[in-house]
Protein backbone atom coordinates (compact mmCIF):
# COMPACT_ATOMS: atom_id res chain seq x y z
CA UNK A 1 0.00 0.00 0.00
CA UNK A 2 1.51 2.91 -1.03
CA UNK A 3 0.92 6.30 1.53
CA UNK A 4 2.47 9.82 0.52
CA UNK A 5 3.67 12.42 2.88
CA UNK A 6 2.90 16.00 1.18
CA UNK A 7 2.72 18.84 3.38
CA UNK A 8 6.52 19.54 2.74
CA UNK A 9 5.65 19.70 -0.73
CA UNK A 10 2.72 21.82 -1.17
CA UNK A 11 4.58 24.24 1.11
CA UNK A 12 7.65 24.43 -1.11
CA UNK A 13 4.98 24.85 -3.84
CA UNK A 14 3.21 28.02 -2.43
CA UNK A 15 5.63 30.01 -0.10
CA UNK A 16 4.38 31.19 2.77
CA UNK A 17 1.78 33.40 3.47
CA UNK A 18 0.07 34.62 0.31
CA UNK A 19 1.59 38.35 -0.55
CA UNK A 20 0.34 40.84 -3.15
CA UNK A 21 3.00 41.55 -5.60
CA UNK A 22 3.39 44.87 -7.58
CA UNK A 23 3.04 44.36 -11.37
CA UNK A 24 6.70 44.34 -12.42
CA UNK A 25 8.31 42.00 -14.75
CA UNK A 26 10.85 40.07 -12.11
CA UNK A 27 10.25 39.87 -8.16
CA UNK A 28 12.84 40.66 -5.54
CA UNK A 29 13.16 37.24 -5.43
CA UNK A 30 13.73 36.41 -9.43
CA UNK A 31 10.67 35.31 -10.33
CA UNK A 32 9.19 36.59 -13.24
CA UNK A 33 5.31 37.35 -14.84
CA UNK A 34 4.04 37.49 -17.86
CA UNK A 35 0.38 38.46 -17.72
CA UNK A 36 -2.25 40.50 -17.56
CA UNK A 37 -2.49 43.32 -14.84
CA UNK A 38 -4.77 45.74 -12.83
CA UNK A 39 -4.23 48.78 -10.80
CA UNK A 40 -0.24 47.58 -10.55
CA UNK A 41 -1.17 44.20 -9.35
CA UNK A 42 -1.24 40.73 -11.17
CA UNK A 43 -5.01 40.22 -12.23
CA UNK A 44 -6.27 37.70 -14.99
CA UNK A 45 -4.30 35.39 -16.63
CA UNK A 46 -0.55 34.89 -16.88
CA UNK A 47 2.42 33.02 -15.77
CA UNK A 48 4.94 33.47 -13.11
CA UNK A 49 8.11 31.74 -12.98
CA UNK A 50 10.80 31.21 -10.26
CA UNK A 51 14.44 30.77 -10.75
CA UNK A 52 13.99 27.28 -9.79
CA UNK A 53 12.17 25.98 -12.14
CA UNK A 54 8.55 26.35 -10.44
CA UNK A 55 6.00 27.99 -12.39
CA UNK A 56 2.21 28.71 -11.69
CA UNK A 57 0.20 29.56 -14.98
CA UNK A 58 -3.82 30.73 -14.59
CA UNK A 59 -6.04 33.15 -13.43
CA UNK A 60 -4.48 36.04 -10.63
CA UNK A 61 -6.97 38.07 -8.98
CA UNK A 62 -5.09 41.44 -7.01
CA UNK A 63 -1.88 40.02 -6.78
CA UNK A 64 -2.32 36.49 -5.44
CA UNK A 65 -3.15 32.64 -6.88
CA UNK A 66 -7.09 33.05 -6.95
CA UNK A 67 -9.10 30.84 -9.76
CA UNK A 68 -7.97 28.10 -12.03
CA UNK A 69 -4.56 27.82 -12.30
CA UNK A 70 -1.81 24.98 -12.52
CA UNK A 71 1.27 25.13 -9.58
CA UNK A 72 4.64 22.44 -10.73
CA UNK A 73 7.52 22.56 -8.10
CA UNK A 74 11.37 21.56 -9.36
CA UNK A 75 10.36 17.94 -9.29
CA UNK A 76 7.47 18.39 -11.61
CA UNK A 77 4.96 17.99 -9.26
CA UNK A 78 1.64 19.46 -9.93
CA UNK A 79 -1.28 20.59 -8.67
CA UNK A 80 -4.20 21.74 -10.57
CA UNK A 81 -7.61 22.96 -9.76
CA UNK A 82 -9.33 26.06 -7.80
CA UNK A 83 -6.99 28.41 -5.99
CA UNK A 84 -7.71 30.85 -3.34
CA UNK A 85 -4.42 32.35 -1.92
CA UNK A 86 -1.99 29.80 -3.53
CA UNK A 87 -3.58 26.50 -2.66
CA UNK A 88 -6.19 24.37 -3.42
CA UNK A 89 -9.46 24.99 -2.61
CA UNK A 90 -11.93 23.48 -4.00
CA UNK A 91 -12.18 20.81 -7.40
CA UNK A 92 -8.50 19.85 -8.08
CA UNK A 93 -5.89 17.83 -8.87
CA UNK A 94 -1.97 16.80 -7.29
CA UNK A 95 0.25 14.10 -9.44
CA UNK A 96 3.20 13.57 -7.98
CA UNK A 97 5.23 10.64 -9.22
CA UNK A 98 3.73 7.81 -10.17
CA UNK A 99 0.59 9.10 -8.19
CA UNK A 100 -2.76 11.48 -8.83
CA UNK A 101 -4.90 12.87 -6.02
CA UNK A 102 -8.14 14.35 -7.56
CA UNK A 103 -11.47 15.00 -5.76
CA UNK A 104 -12.49 18.04 -3.09
CA UNK A 105 -9.66 20.48 -1.69
CA UNK A 106 -9.71 22.71 1.11
CA UNK A 107 -6.86 25.56 1.91
CA UNK A 108 -4.65 22.75 0.10
CA UNK A 109 -5.61 19.77 2.10
CA UNK A 110 -7.51 17.02 0.27
CA UNK A 111 -10.63 16.34 2.44
CA UNK A 112 -12.63 13.77 -0.61
CA UNK A 113 -11.42 12.35 -3.56
CA UNK A 114 -9.36 9.61 -5.13
CA UNK A 115 -5.97 8.47 -5.43
CA UNK A 116 -4.91 6.25 -8.61
CA UNK A 117 -1.02 4.73 -8.96
CA UNK A 118 0.02 4.30 -12.60
CA UNK A 119 1.60 0.28 -11.42
CA UNK A 120 -2.13 -0.10 -10.59
CA UNK A 121 -4.33 0.16 -7.53
CA UNK A 122 -6.59 2.82 -6.14
CA UNK A 123 -8.38 4.45 -3.42
CA UNK A 124 -11.06 6.71 -3.51
CA UNK A 125 -13.26 8.07 0.09
CA UNK A 126 -12.16 10.35 2.47
CA UNK A 127 -8.62 11.63 3.58
CA UNK A 128 -6.14 13.47 5.89
CA UNK A 129 -2.79 14.40 4.86
CA UNK A 130 -3.33 13.00 1.48
CA UNK A 131 -3.74 9.37 3.20
CA UNK A 132 -6.52 7.40 3.60
CA UNK A 133 -8.79 8.38 6.40
CA UNK A 134 -12.16 8.12 7.02
CA UNK A 135 -14.52 5.96 5.06
CA UNK A 136 -12.90 4.33 1.79
CA UNK A 137 -12.31 1.64 -0.68
CA UNK A 138 -8.48 0.57 -1.41
CA UNK A 139 -8.74 -1.51 -4.76
CA UNK A 140 -5.22 -3.36 -5.18
CA UNK A 141 -3.59 -3.96 -8.74
CA UNK A 142 -4.45 -7.59 -8.30
CA UNK A 143 -8.18 -6.75 -7.81
CA UNK A 144 -8.77 -7.00 -3.96
CA UNK A 145 -10.65 -4.52 -2.45
CA UNK A 146 -10.64 -3.25 1.06
CA UNK A 147 -13.71 -0.81 2.54
CA UNK A 148 -14.32 0.58 5.44
CA UNK A 149 -13.10 2.93 8.10
CA UNK A 150 -9.51 3.79 7.23
CA UNK A 151 -7.06 6.03 9.70
CA UNK A 152 -3.71 7.64 8.56
CA UNK A 153 -3.68 5.52 6.07
CA UNK A 154 -4.47 1.96 7.12
CA UNK A 155 -7.44 -0.28 7.33
CA UNK A 156 -9.25 -0.75 10.78
CA UNK A 157 -12.54 -2.01 10.06
CA UNK A 158 -14.49 -3.28 7.51
CA UNK A 159 -14.49 -6.10 5.01
CA UNK A 160 -12.57 -7.45 1.87
CA UNK A 161 -13.17 -9.93 -0.87
CA UNK A 162 -10.83 -10.64 -4.04
CA UNK A 163 -11.30 -11.97 -7.58
CA UNK A 164 -10.39 -15.88 -5.74
CA UNK A 165 -13.40 -15.23 -3.92
CA UNK A 166 -12.52 -15.22 -0.13
CA UNK A 167 -14.85 -12.61 1.52
CA UNK A 168 -13.83 -10.85 5.50
CA UNK A 169 -15.68 -8.45 7.64
CA UNK A 170 -14.26 -7.42 10.49
CA UNK A 171 -11.32 -5.58 12.00
CA UNK A 172 -8.03 -5.54 10.08
CA UNK A 173 -4.38 -4.38 11.36
CA UNK A 174 -1.76 -3.80 8.46
CA UNK A 175 -4.43 -4.86 5.70
CA UNK A 176 -4.53 -8.29 7.10
CA UNK A 177 -7.31 -9.77 9.13
CA UNK A 178 -6.77 -9.16 12.67
CA UNK A 179 -9.40 -8.88 15.51
CA UNK A 180 -12.82 -10.15 15.78
CA UNK A 181 -13.79 -11.28 12.04
CA UNK A 182 -15.48 -13.51 9.73
CA UNK A 183 -14.13 -15.24 6.72
CA UNK A 184 -16.06 -17.00 3.65
CA UNK A 185 -13.72 -19.13 1.85
CA UNK A 186 -14.15 -20.27 -1.67
CA UNK A 187 -15.37 -23.17 -0.88
CA UNK A 188 -18.07 -21.88 1.38
CA UNK A 189 -16.96 -22.36 4.76
CA UNK A 190 -17.29 -19.62 6.91
CA UNK A 191 -14.86 -19.23 10.21
CA UNK A 192 -15.86 -16.41 12.82
CA UNK A 193 -13.39 -15.92 15.82
CA UNK A 194 -10.69 -14.14 16.12
CA UNK A 195 -7.83 -13.22 13.68
CA UNK A 196 -4.29 -12.68 14.05
CA UNK A 197 -1.89 -11.53 11.01
CA UNK A 198 -4.16 -12.84 8.41
CA UNK A 199 -4.83 -16.45 10.27
CA UNK A 200 -8.10 -17.63 12.12
CA UNK A 201 -6.07 -17.97 15.69
CA UNK A 202 -7.67 -18.99 19.03
CA UNK A 203 -11.19 -19.94 19.85
CA UNK A 204 -13.67 -19.69 17.20
CA UNK A 205 -16.19 -21.72 14.53
CA UNK A 206 -16.62 -23.32 11.52
CA UNK A 207 -19.45 -23.45 9.50
CA UNK A 208 -19.44 -26.13 6.86
CA UNK A 209 -21.83 -25.12 4.05
CA UNK A 210 -24.88 -27.02 3.27
CA UNK A 211 -25.39 -30.35 1.44
CA UNK A 212 -27.89 -31.55 -0.14
CA UNK A 213 -31.50 -30.19 1.56
CA UNK A 214 -29.08 -30.53 4.78
CA UNK A 215 -28.66 -27.57 7.17
CA UNK A 216 -25.44 -26.05 7.63
CA UNK A 217 -22.79 -27.42 10.22
CA UNK A 218 -21.38 -25.57 12.91
CA UNK A 219 -18.61 -26.71 14.80
CA UNK A 220 -16.63 -24.71 17.39
CA UNK A 221 -13.07 -25.50 17.73
CA UNK A 222 -9.77 -23.91 18.08
CA UNK A 223 -7.68 -22.68 15.25
CA UNK A 224 -3.59 -22.34 14.44
CA UNK A 225 -2.68 -20.23 11.61
CA UNK A 226 -6.09 -21.02 10.12
CA UNK A 227 -5.71 -24.65 10.69
CA UNK A 228 -9.08 -26.27 12.45
CA UNK A 229 -8.69 -28.33 15.70
CA UNK A 230 -11.69 -29.75 17.45
CA UNK A 231 -10.15 -28.15 20.64
CA UNK A 232 -6.81 -26.10 21.92
CA UNK A 233 -6.20 -29.99 23.61
CA UNK A 234 -6.04 -31.42 20.31
CA UNK A 235 -3.81 -28.82 18.74
CA UNK A 236 -1.85 -29.67 21.52
CA UNK A 237 -1.77 -33.44 20.98
CA UNK A 238 -1.45 -32.67 16.94
CA UNK A 239 1.84 -30.76 17.36
CA UNK A 240 2.90 -33.30 19.40
CA UNK A 241 2.65 -36.24 17.52
CA UNK A 242 3.76 -34.61 14.54
CA UNK A 243 7.27 -33.26 16.53
CA UNK A 244 7.83 -37.13 17.48
CA UNK A 245 6.91 -38.21 13.71
CA UNK A 246 9.66 -35.51 12.67
CA UNK A 247 12.25 -36.33 15.59
CA UNK A 248 11.99 -39.96 14.54
CA UNK A 249 12.33 -39.46 10.57
CA UNK A 250 15.52 -36.44 11.10
CA UNK A 251 17.47 -39.49 12.54
CA UNK A 252 16.58 -41.91 9.97
CA UNK A 253 16.68 -39.46 6.62
CA UNK A 254 20.43 -39.66 5.97
CA UNK A 255 20.35 -43.05 5.33
CA UNK A 256 17.25 -42.86 3.40
CA UNK A 257 19.32 -39.99 1.62
CA UNK A 258 21.96 -42.61 0.38
CA UNK A 259 20.00 -45.25 0.64
CA UNK A 260 18.36 -43.67 -2.94
CA UNK A 261 21.87 -42.67 -3.97
CA UNK A 262 23.20 -45.92 -3.28
CA UNK A 263 20.95 -47.72 -5.60
CA UNK A 264 21.57 -45.67 -8.81
CA UNK A 265 22.48 -47.43 -11.71
CA UNK A 266 26.00 -46.58 -13.34
CA UNK A 267 26.28 -44.96 -16.78
CA UNK A 268 26.35 -47.59 -20.08
CA UNK A 269 29.27 -46.72 -22.23
CA UNK A 270 28.12 -45.88 -25.53
CA UNK A 271 24.52 -45.08 -24.81
CA UNK A 272 23.78 -41.83 -23.69
CA UNK A 273 21.91 -41.93 -20.35
CA UNK A 274 19.63 -39.54 -18.86
CA UNK A 275 20.07 -38.76 -15.02
CA UNK A 276 17.08 -37.04 -13.08
CA UNK A 277 16.57 -34.86 -10.19
CA UNK A 278 13.43 -33.71 -9.81
CA UNK A 279 12.53 -31.30 -6.19
CA UNK A 280 9.50 -30.13 -4.66
CA UNK A 281 10.12 -27.67 -2.27
CA UNK A 282 7.01 -26.64 -0.42
CA UNK A 283 5.68 -29.15 1.91
CA UNK A 284 3.18 -27.11 2.63
CA UNK A 285 1.00 -27.38 -0.56
CA UNK A 286 0.08 -30.50 -1.67
CA UNK A 287 0.81 -29.36 -5.76
CA UNK A 288 4.25 -29.80 -5.33
CA UNK A 289 4.59 -33.36 -3.92
CA UNK A 290 2.12 -34.63 -6.91
CA UNK A 291 3.96 -32.28 -9.50
CA UNK A 292 6.82 -34.29 -8.20
CA UNK A 293 5.75 -37.57 -9.15
CA UNK A 294 3.69 -36.93 -12.26
CA UNK A 295 7.37 -35.29 -13.94
CA UNK A 296 9.36 -38.24 -13.45
CA UNK A 297 7.11 -40.68 -14.48
CA UNK A 298 6.39 -38.44 -17.44
CA UNK A 299 10.00 -37.88 -18.27
CA UNK A 300 10.50 -41.83 -17.95
CA UNK A 301 8.23 -42.19 -21.09
CA UNK A 302 10.32 -40.58 -23.00
CA UNK A 303 13.35 -41.70 -21.48
CA UNK A 304 15.35 -44.85 -19.60
CA UNK A 305 14.75 -43.17 -16.22
CA UNK A 306 14.93 -47.10 -14.27
CA UNK A 307 17.31 -46.18 -10.85
CA UNK A 308 18.68 -43.41 -12.54
CA UNK A 309 16.72 -40.34 -10.94
CA UNK A 310 16.23 -38.93 -7.68
CA UNK A 311 13.29 -37.35 -6.14
CA UNK A 312 13.34 -35.31 -3.38
CA UNK A 313 9.87 -34.12 -1.51
CA UNK A 314 8.75 -32.27 1.10
CA UNK A 315 5.25 -32.43 2.63
CA UNK A 316 5.30 -35.85 0.62
CA UNK A 317 6.02 -39.58 1.29
CA UNK A 318 8.02 -40.11 3.94
CA UNK A 319 9.84 -43.13 1.66
CA UNK A 320 11.77 -40.48 -0.18
CA UNK A 321 14.00 -38.15 1.07
CA UNK A 322 13.45 -34.26 2.19
CA UNK A 323 14.45 -31.53 0.09
CA UNK A 324 16.69 -29.47 1.69
CA UNK A 325 19.85 -27.81 0.18
CA UNK A 326 22.40 -30.84 1.43
CA UNK A 327 20.22 -33.13 -0.20
CA UNK A 328 20.01 -31.22 -3.60
CA UNK A 329 23.63 -30.76 -3.39
CA UNK A 330 24.72 -34.33 -2.23
CA UNK A 331 21.90 -35.33 -5.11
CA UNK A 332 23.60 -33.61 -7.86
CA UNK A 333 27.58 -34.59 -6.79
CA UNK A 334 26.52 -38.27 -6.68
CA UNK A 335 24.33 -37.84 -9.98
CA UNK A 336 27.70 -36.41 -11.41
CA UNK A 337 29.98 -39.02 -10.13
CA UNK A 338 27.84 -41.54 -12.06
CA UNK A 339 27.47 -40.13 -15.78
CA UNK A 340 29.75 -39.74 -18.62
CA UNK A 341 30.26 -36.00 -18.07
CA UNK A 342 31.11 -35.78 -22.16
CA UNK A 343 28.22 -38.99 -23.12
CA UNK A 344 25.63 -38.02 -20.72
CA UNK A 345 22.48 -35.69 -19.82
CA UNK A 346 22.29 -34.41 -16.42
CA UNK A 347 18.14 -32.68 -16.10
CA UNK A 348 16.89 -31.25 -13.26
CA UNK A 349 13.95 -30.13 -12.69
CA UNK A 350 12.70 -28.05 -9.17
CA UNK A 351 9.22 -26.83 -8.41
CA UNK A 352 8.07 -24.66 -5.22
CA UNK A 353 6.97 -21.36 -4.37
CA UNK A 354 9.91 -18.00 -5.25
CA UNK A 355 10.34 -15.23 -4.17
CA UNK A 356 11.47 -11.73 -5.55
CA UNK A 357 14.91 -12.70 -5.36
CA UNK A 358 14.48 -15.85 -7.24
CA UNK A 359 14.95 -18.04 -3.87
CA UNK A 360 13.37 -21.64 -4.18
CA UNK A 361 11.02 -22.31 -0.89
CA UNK A 362 12.35 -24.65 1.61
CA UNK A 363 9.34 -26.26 3.77
CA UNK A 364 8.27 -29.32 5.16
CA UNK A 365 5.63 -27.88 7.59
CA UNK A 366 7.27 -29.26 10.92
CA UNK A 367 10.99 -28.03 10.11
CA UNK A 368 12.13 -25.25 9.06
CA UNK A 369 15.09 -25.17 6.43
CA UNK A 370 17.08 -22.66 4.63
CA UNK A 371 15.69 -21.88 0.83
CA UNK A 372 17.36 -22.68 -2.19
CA UNK A 373 19.29 -19.81 -3.89
CA UNK A 374 20.06 -18.72 -7.12
CA UNK A 375 23.41 -18.23 -6.52
CA UNK A 376 23.40 -21.90 -4.72
CA UNK A 377 22.21 -23.44 -7.71
CA UNK A 378 24.75 -22.16 -9.96
CA UNK A 379 27.49 -22.54 -7.83
CA UNK A 380 26.59 -26.22 -7.35
CA UNK A 381 25.59 -26.78 -11.25
CA UNK A 382 28.83 -25.26 -12.61
CA UNK A 383 31.04 -27.19 -10.23
CA UNK A 384 29.94 -30.57 -11.85
CA UNK A 385 31.52 -32.22 -14.25
CA UNK A 386 28.78 -32.80 -16.12
CA UNK A 387 29.00 -31.12 -19.39
CA UNK A 388 25.51 -31.31 -20.80
CA UNK A 389 22.75 -30.33 -18.20
CA UNK A 390 19.33 -29.33 -18.44
CA UNK A 391 17.43 -26.88 -16.08
CA UNK A 392 13.54 -26.26 -15.60
CA UNK A 393 12.52 -23.87 -12.69
CA UNK A 394 8.26 -23.79 -12.13
CA UNK A 395 8.33 -21.17 -9.07
CA UNK A 396 7.20 -17.51 -9.49
CA UNK A 397 10.28 -15.22 -10.38
CA UNK A 398 11.91 -17.98 -11.44
CA UNK A 399 13.18 -15.91 -14.99
CA UNK A 400 16.06 -15.18 -12.48
CA UNK A 401 17.95 -18.73 -12.92
CA UNK A 402 17.55 -17.77 -16.52
CA UNK A 403 19.59 -15.04 -16.05
CA UNK A 404 22.19 -16.19 -14.10
CA UNK A 405 22.59 -19.78 -15.56
CA UNK A 406 22.19 -19.29 -19.33
CA UNK A 407 26.23 -21.01 -20.83
CA UNK A 408 26.49 -22.35 -24.36
CA UNK A 409 26.58 -26.01 -22.79
CA UNK A 410 23.00 -25.88 -20.97
CA UNK A 411 19.63 -25.38 -21.80
CA UNK A 412 17.48 -23.65 -18.43
CA UNK A 413 13.66 -23.06 -18.91
CA UNK A 414 11.66 -21.04 -16.39
CA UNK A 415 7.85 -20.63 -15.92
CA UNK A 416 8.08 -17.21 -15.31
CA UNK A 417 9.93 -13.85 -16.38
CA UNK A 418 11.90 -12.37 -13.52
CA UNK A 419 9.65 -10.04 -12.51
CA UNK A 420 7.05 -11.85 -12.71
CA UNK A 421 4.48 -14.48 -10.67
CA UNK A 422 3.64 -17.89 -12.16
CA UNK A 423 0.46 -20.11 -11.67
CA UNK A 424 -1.19 -23.09 -10.91
CA UNK A 425 0.96 -23.60 -7.36
CA UNK A 426 -2.28 -23.81 -5.23
CA UNK A 427 -3.72 -26.81 -3.65
CA UNK A 428 -6.73 -26.71 -6.42
CA UNK A 429 -4.01 -27.53 -8.81
CA UNK A 430 -3.07 -30.73 -9.64
CA UNK A 431 0.22 -29.52 -11.37
CA UNK A 432 2.08 -25.78 -11.67
CA UNK A 433 0.45 -24.44 -15.31
CA UNK A 434 3.86 -24.42 -17.09
CA UNK A 435 4.86 -28.02 -15.99
CA UNK A 436 1.42 -28.84 -17.16
CA UNK A 437 1.83 -28.06 -20.59
CA UNK A 438 5.61 -29.01 -20.83
CA UNK A 439 5.02 -32.56 -20.25
CA UNK A 440 1.58 -33.02 -21.38
CA UNK A 441 0.40 -34.82 -24.35
CA UNK A 442 3.15 -32.75 -26.58
CA UNK A 443 6.14 -33.59 -24.95
CA UNK A 444 7.30 -37.01 -27.08
CA UNK A 445 6.90 -35.36 -30.24
CA UNK A 446 8.90 -32.24 -29.24
CA UNK A 447 11.89 -33.11 -26.79
CA UNK A 448 13.95 -33.36 -29.73
CA UNK A 449 14.06 -29.93 -30.19
CA UNK A 450 14.37 -27.56 -27.05
CA UNK A 451 13.49 -24.45 -28.58
CA UNK A 452 10.00 -25.64 -29.86
CA UNK A 453 9.12 -27.64 -27.35
CA UNK A 454 9.19 -24.44 -24.85
CA UNK A 455 7.67 -22.64 -27.65
CA UNK A 456 4.74 -24.80 -27.80
CA UNK A 457 4.26 -24.82 -23.42
CA UNK A 458 4.75 -20.93 -24.04
CA UNK A 459 1.83 -20.64 -26.24
CA UNK A 460 -0.67 -23.31 -24.13
CA UNK A 461 0.64 -21.21 -20.57
CA UNK A 462 -0.59 -18.16 -22.67
CA UNK A 463 -4.14 -19.46 -23.39
CA UNK A 464 -4.61 -21.11 -20.13
CA UNK A 465 -4.12 -17.14 -18.57
CA UNK A 466 -6.25 -15.66 -20.75
CA UNK A 467 -9.17 -18.40 -20.64
CA UNK A 468 -8.57 -17.61 -17.06
CA UNK A 469 -8.84 -13.73 -17.50
CA UNK A 470 -5.65 -12.67 -16.60
CA UNK A 471 -4.40 -9.70 -17.98
CA UNK A 472 -1.61 -9.23 -20.15
CA UNK A 473 0.61 -6.99 -17.62
CA UNK A 474 0.08 -9.87 -15.44
CA UNK A 475 0.98 -13.15 -17.86
CA UNK A 476 4.03 -14.80 -16.21
CA UNK A 477 5.85 -15.14 -19.35
CA UNK A 478 7.88 -17.92 -19.00
CA UNK A 479 11.50 -17.58 -20.18
CA UNK A 480 14.39 -20.13 -21.62
CA UNK A 481 17.99 -19.79 -22.72
CA UNK A 482 19.17 -23.09 -25.24
CA UNK A 483 22.75 -23.30 -25.50
CA UNK A 484 24.59 -23.33 -29.14
CA UNK A 485 26.75 -25.93 -27.88
CA UNK A 486 24.11 -28.00 -26.36
CA UNK A 487 21.57 -28.19 -28.95
CA UNK A 488 24.57 -29.13 -31.17
CA UNK A 489 24.99 -32.10 -29.30
CA UNK A 490 21.79 -32.96 -28.50
CA UNK A 491 20.52 -33.50 -31.74
CA UNK A 492 23.75 -34.82 -33.45
CA UNK A 493 22.98 -38.12 -31.78
CA UNK A 494 19.74 -39.91 -31.30
CA UNK A 495 18.09 -40.10 -27.25
CA UNK A 496 18.27 -43.58 -25.69
CA UNK A 497 14.71 -44.25 -24.42
CA UNK A 498 15.18 -48.11 -24.83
Amino acid sequence: MKVFCLGMVLVALVGCDPVQWPADLRLPDGAVYDGDTRDDLFHGEGTLTWPDGRYYEGEFREGRLNGHGKLVDRRGCAQEGQFVDGVLHGEGQFTCDDATWQGRFEQGELIEGTVSYESGGSYQGEFRDFAPHGQGLWVTEDGAHYEGRFEDGELLEGSYRDEEGYRYEGAFRYFSYHGQGALTRPDGVVIRGQFENGYAHGSGTRIQPAEGDGEPQEEKGYFVRGRYYASEQAYRQNRHARAAKMEARLYTESSRLQSVLSSLAPQRPGVRDVYLLVVGGDGTEAVFAREVDWVAERLGSVFDLKRRQVRLINGGSDDLPLATRTSVREALEALDALLDPQEDLLMVHLVSHGSKEGDLLLDDRNLKLNDLSVADGKQWLNGLQAKHQWLVVSACYSGKWVDALASPQRVVFSSAASDRTSFGCGDDSDRTWFSKALYGEDMAAGIDDPEAWFAAANEKVSRMEEEQGIEGDAHSMPQKAVGAAFLRWWQGKAVNSE
